[in-house]
């Protein structure tokens, strides 16, 4: 009954070191898994901002495309008069 007794306390002992061991894992990867959701926040923000720019540009390109096309004519008038 007493070696049985010890095997019981070493095997719980060694059981709550396990679970110690497998606490301190959990804690480290929700500390790693908060720092990749914030980067990877800080990141989509980033990209929703240059998409935004990008749009931006493009659409004042396509404005100045346009109002180029838009005076062709009117310089075919001018090459014409002269």
């Amino acid at each position: 009954v007493e070696i049985l007794q010890e095997s019981l306390n070493t095997l719980l002992k060694q059981l709550e070191k396990e679970k110690r061991s497998l606490e301190n894992q959990v804690k480290d990867y929700a500390v790693r898994l908060e720092q990749e959701s914030k980067a990877y926040h800080k990141t989509n923000n980033e990209r929703h901002t240059y998409l935004a720019e990008m749009s931006q540009v493009s659409g004042s390109y396509q404005v100045s495309k346009r109002q180029q096309m838009d005076q062709l004519p009117r310089m075919k008038e001018n090459l014409v008069k002269t």
